[in-house]
């Protein structure tokens, strides 16, 4: 197995990719698969001139600032630092990529990277690619773009793909291919036609986005061709939050005060919302190298397998409004149902405090179980197929109505019928 990375904005190293790679070992190891083969295909040495431009800015600040003494330059020109480290990195990769010279080198060192990886493991036949960012276009504009000119590189990528190896998954992180479309202007058919050569199975696309990455974007609606067509496109999303400000402004707009006065001039919630995004914004689209929710969506999507229902109910349950956690759980040992238990508490307690819901997943993957206790607030549970624990948490009154209508959706899409 082999898999290949292609980097985005700001990778200044070779090794960017080292810190997945591992994550990525330790999810195959846990699932007993074999370790795969990793290349990254660096072509940061051929970008842009981002040191030289911000050398002239700092010149033209240094002239305002000899001009006017008592000027404060970070309020004159404001968000220096994103504007430096996360901004003209990306608008720079990106303007450098289009522009035609630059772009073809690009690509031609991203083809030497990727012969030489296949040359090396003639016996490895399962290719995956996995791109971020810029990275995502690229890989975008080499598959499927009909514009280059003979003798382009991207042929030989195409060709290597094509004939010495058998693609089977693409995974793209904090990707903006639906933006920059409306420049390269590929179709439908386009893509459709490089899917179609692949008769076997459907090439498997998964689309990893950060919640508060604002350069990723969805693309499975904007890739549906046909019924017919070989490409299988999904997106996932992650919701943790970026960095510790973020959590920490989203903390503060939570507060009693805070919601009060929101209520009253709805801005303010807004304008915490817009402080939260810029707080995590440049994290969130760097952090997927290092995330291992990244790395377990990669894997399924390296060995094709489906997410399972109890891992997609607990994510809901986790978003509920008002949810107080109280474990979740990864291991084997933990708790289980006692029936008897159960029981002698229904026949003790009856209604005031009840087992209300108690229902099996269809694929299988576990149960759902929700009990109100005496004050009617409910408290809801997840139990794998062994009967072990995965997740318990309740919400308060203020809240009650909110968790049982989700647990009414999610019994209503996945619950096991009985007949």
């Amino acid at each position: 197995m082999l898999v290949f990375f292609i980097h985005g904005v700001a990778e200044s190293k070779v090794k960017f990719a080292q810190d997945l790679k591992y994550l990525i070992k330790d999810e195959l190891s846990q699932r007993g698969k074999d370790l795969p083969y990793f290349h990254s295909g660096f072509y940061a040495d051929v970008l842009n001139k981002k040191d030289k431009i911000w050398n002239f800015i700092d010149q033209d600040l240094k002239k305002l600032k000899e001009q006017n003494p008592n000027i404060n330059l970070q309020d004159i020109f404001r968000g220096q630092e994103i504007r430096r480290e996360f901004l003209s990195d990306f608008v720079g990769d990106a303007f450098t990529y289009l522009n035609l010279e630059r772009g073809a080198k690009i690509r031609e060192a991203i083809a030497g990277h990727l012969e030489d990886f296949i040359v090396n493991h003639p016996e490895e036949k399962d290719f995956h690619i996995v791109a971020h960012s810029m990275g995502t276009v690229i890989l975008w504009d080499i598959l499927f773009s009909d514009k280059f000119q003979p003798g382009d590189a991207a042929y030989k990528i195409r060709s290597l793909i094509l004939e010495k190896v058998n693609l089977k998954s693409i995974t793209t992180m904090g990707s903006p291919i639906i933006l920059f479309n409306m420049i390269l202007d590929i179709t439908l058919e386009q893509v459709n036609k490089f899917a179609l050569i692949f008769q076997e199975q459907p090439i498997r696309w998964t689309n990893i986005i950060h919640s508060s990455d604002l350069i990723a974007y969805p693309i499975s609606s904007s890739l549906k061709i046909s019924d017919s067509c070989n490409l299988s496109v999904k997106n996932k999303f992650i919701s943790t939050v970026a960095n510790d400000l973020e959590k920490t402004v989203r903390g503060v707009a939570e507060f009693p005060a805070i919601e009060a006065a929101s209520n009253v001039n709805p801005g303010i919630n807004q304008a915490f919302s817009v402080a939260a995004i810029a707080s995590g914004a440049p994290d969130a689209h760097v952090n997927y190298w290092k995330c291992s929710q990244t790395a377990k969506i990669l894997v399924d999507n390296i060995l094709g397998d489906e997410e399972k229902i109890i891992d997609l109910v607990i994510e809901r349950l986790k978003k509920v409004p008002g949810m107080t956690i109280t474990l979740i759980e990864g291991k084997d040992s933990a708790q289980k149902p006692d029936s008897k238990m159960d029981n002698d508490w229904d026949r003790y307690f009856g209604n005031f405090d009840k087992l209300q819901e108690n229902f099996q997943f269809l694929d299988s993957s576990g149960k759902l179980r929700m009990r109100d206790n005496v004050a009617q607030i409910p408290h809801v549970s997840v139990y794998n197929q062994l009967g072990n624990c995965q997740f318990k948490g309740y919400v308060g009154l203020l809240h009650a109505n909110g968790l049982r209508q989700e647990v009414e959706v999610i019994k209503q899409k996945y619950r096991l019928k009985i007949s």
